[in-house]
């Protein structure tokens, strides 16, 4: 194998990159920086991970200072990852890592963000009569799903994501020996689809014991032993059953 000494610059991403051309006797393998910031299953899964992990930490620390002292933030039963800053963080990079304009990260990500707080309350309304937010009581709400104010929250900090965390971030990834990272990011995956499918599971009993539904499986009566109505208080303390 040897270097060839012509290389080639072109564009990426808005900005002129130069990629290092090495011959083989078979194919010609090309090396630069949009090879570096590609994206695959194993680290979406580790920035959900990152993702939900801070979020959690994020709404402890926020209930401290807020004075209302320790509360269970992660959103889940087992795991503190909180699902969703864990999506959050994933759709923010997934939709805006190729964006090199500051404007258009904070628009894209305040309607963006807008739009998924909104869905996803309207969604867990729908499907298990629960919201878990509730912005009535805040100015320039939408329907109480979300409000202009922490729209804007969420565009300021996409761009924070974007510029100042991502690429040390995707840096740091792929640092990691990728045998690892696949390993680790398999094992999690499945430890955070179980817990989702047990939470969910939970959350449905919950809803249907509040509205007077026996259980009629052995599920069911796992989940009122296991998951009374003080557990999940205690779990999911903005949790209201509509």
């Amino acid at each position: 194998m040897r270097k060839n000494p012509n290389k080639t610059n072109r564009f990426y991403g808005g900005r002129m990159l130069k990629s290092d051309f090495l011959n083989t006797d078979e194919n010609v393998i090309c090396i630069d920086e949009a090879q570096k910031r590609t994206m695959n299953v194993y680290k979406a899964v580790m920035i959900y991970l990152l993702g939900g992990i801070v979020g959690t930490l994020w709404e402890t620390v926020l209930n401290l200072v807020r004075g209302d002292g320790f509360v269970f933030c992660n959103g889940s039963l087992f795991t503190p990852f909180n699902f969703v800053y864990g999506f959050g963080a994933l759709f923010i990079i997934l939709c805006l890592r190729r964006q090199t304009k500051t404007w258009q990260v904070f628009f894209i990500g305040m309607l963006g963000g807008g739009a998924v707080e909104y869905v996803l309350s309207f969604l867990e309304e729908l499907l298990m009569g629960t919201r878990s937010w509730d912005y009535s009581t805040y100015p320039l709400n939408l329907n109480g799903r979300t409000t202009i104010p922490y729209m804007f929250f969420w565009g300021f900090l996409c761009v924070v994501v974007i510029f100042l965390l991502y690429m040390p971030l995707d840096a740091w990834l792929d640092s990691l020996p990728q045998k690892t990272m696949r390993v680790m990011a398999v094992v999690f995956a499945v430890i955070v689809v179980a817990d989702l499918v047990l939470t969910l599971g939970a959350i449905l009993r919950y809803t249907a014991r509040n509205n007077g539904a026996e259980a009629l499986t052995f599920i069911g009566r796992l989940y009122d032993r296991l998951c009374d109505d003080s557990f999940m208080a205690l779990r999911f303390p903005s949790m209201k059953v509509k």
